[in-house]
């Protein structure tokens, strides 16, 4: 029955893909999620996100040779080869081959066919609409689930997350921080598409008009929603990469008051941050990274250093091998050094009561937990130099729109850029099928911006 399912919606997908090729692509985006559906097909594992991408890409390829159609290329183009083909090396450099062409496929070549389908077929002002309103659906496919598991607990499978007292939301997802790494960049696409609106809002006042159009509502009720399960995850790493971002935007905003405001914000919140004691406490051992989080992710990376230091420095570990190459230099258990330590100490009974306070157990993740970490062990020396130039070019490309309609809402992009950035300082916001797809996908936004010039604004 699941493969007959599967092969249904497969069929379907194949007709709307060559009939409607920009309905594909919106359902491709808010289905991005789906890669939770898994199957095999004989010893292959797939998902539907796969399934999606794969049938995209092979459509739109026999109708460009049909119709001998221009390719649109990108100067990314060179850059995301480099990456591409680093990540190639590293299906060699990986200790287990199998696991790591799956990774190979759904992380690196898959998104990539993804952004080549997408800069060549979103063309118009109504495509752009659809990748907004198919990004929003989605956004609010796995936020609303969030929502209700907060109040509920349904579909929690950790107790520890389900409990009342230390509820963590989780959605489709087995874990909070994946709810937090998916939905903190659209937050702040829906956030900074509701800025412009206001500012557009604002200068229609101006000049004795007013209409709030469905759309802005739309943007509300998608950023209002995200943010709502990201809070309710509890994923702190995501709400820092939130604020951070609106934050940027606030300050490059080609608009005086968004400027001055958010400046003042700014001062305004490093002197909370440095005379209120809750709020001074709680920057400090964030930002020091000496809470229990912030230990354990020091140890992670002092480990990854130690492996990569070891003949592993232009390599890396190789894909899907980190957790096996890095288990030697590994410690079972860590010292969580507590300010609270001199207290306890004055309460305990016993030594093994200590022990257990003060030593906590540390398992081997998937990956090091920071940006510049995951790529390097993972595709290499040469795949993280991939990843600073393509960032870089994403950066540059804003000077091709300055002068264009699309201006602002390249701002908004860079500013999503920044929210996994800095959310990537302590997590993993690339190496997920949906987040490797997220993130060409919003390279492929930054490119039509700049080659289409009048798509986005009445």
């Amino acid at each position: 029955m699941i493969y007959f399912l599967i092969t249904i919606f497969s069929l379907f997908f194949l007709w709307l893909s060559w009939y409607k090729m920009n309905w594909a692509v919106a359902l491709t985006i808010f289905a991005m999620p789906a890669y939770l559906l898994r199957f095999k097909i004989a010893f292959l594992p797939m998902t539907i996100l796969e399934v999606m991408v794969l049938i995209l890409f092979i459509v739109w390829l026999v109708k460009v040779l049909q119709k001998k159609e221009k390719i649109t290329l990108s100067n990314y183009k060179w850059w995301g080869l480099f990456f591409l083909l680093t990540a190639t090396i590293a299906v060699f450099v990986s200790v287990d081959l199998f696991a790591s062409l799956g990774v190979w496929k759904a992380y690196f070549l898959e998104p990539i066919m993804f952004f080549v389908v997408f800069i060549n077929t979103i063309k118009k002002k109504e495509d752009w609409k659809l990748v907004i309103g198919a990004l929003g659906a989605s956004a609010l496919f796995v936020a609303v689930p969030a929502i209700v598991q907060k109040f509920t607990g349904l579909g929690i499978a950790n107790e520890f997350w389900r409990a009342e007292e230390t509820r963590r939301v989780t959605s489709w997802y087995g874990f909070p921080n994946a709810v937090g790494l998916y939905l903190a960049p659209i937050a702040m696409l829906f956030g900074g598409l509701i800025m412009q609106s206001k500012i557009r809002i604002f200068e229609k006042l101006k000049e004795g008009k007013f209409k709030i159009k469905k759309l802005d509502v739309f943007y509300f009720v998608v950023f209002i929603c995200s943010a709502l399960a990201i809070y309710f995850a509890k994923s702190e790493g995501a709400i820092i990469g939130l604020i951070a971002g609106f934050l940027f935007l606030g300050l490059i905003y080609p608009y005086k008051l968004s400027r001055i405001s958010t400046a003042s914000l700014v001062v305004v919140l490093i002197l909370i941050g440095l005379f209120v004691p809750a709020v001074k406490d709680y920057t400090s051992e964030k930002f020091t990274l000496s809470d229990r989080s912030g230990q354990i992710r020091q140890q992670q990376w002092k480990e990854t250093g130690e492996m990569l230091d070891n003949g592993r420095m232009l390599l890396g570990a190789g894909l899907s091998s980190y957790q096996v190459v890095v288990e030697s230099y590994h410690k079972e258990a860590i010292w969580i050094k507590d300010k609270a330590d001199a207290e306890w100490l004055n309460k305990i009974q016993t030594s093994e009561e200590f022990r257990k306070k003060m030593w906590q157990p540390l398992e081997i993740y998937m990956y090091p937990h920071n940006i510049i970490l995951n790529f390097w062990s993972e595709i290499g020396l040469l795949g993280v130099f991939a990843v600073v130039v393509l960032l870089l070019k994403l950066l540059m490309n804003y000077w091709r729109v300055k002068s264009s309609e699309n201006r602002n809402m390249y701002l908004i992009l860079l500013a999503v850029f920044a929210v996994v950035l800095v959310h990537g300082i302590v997590d993993v916001p690339y190496f997920k099928n949906d987040l490797s797809l997220l993130w060409w996908l919003f390279f492929g936004m930054s490119w039509v911006l700049v080659k289409r010039k009048k798509i986005l604004y009445d």
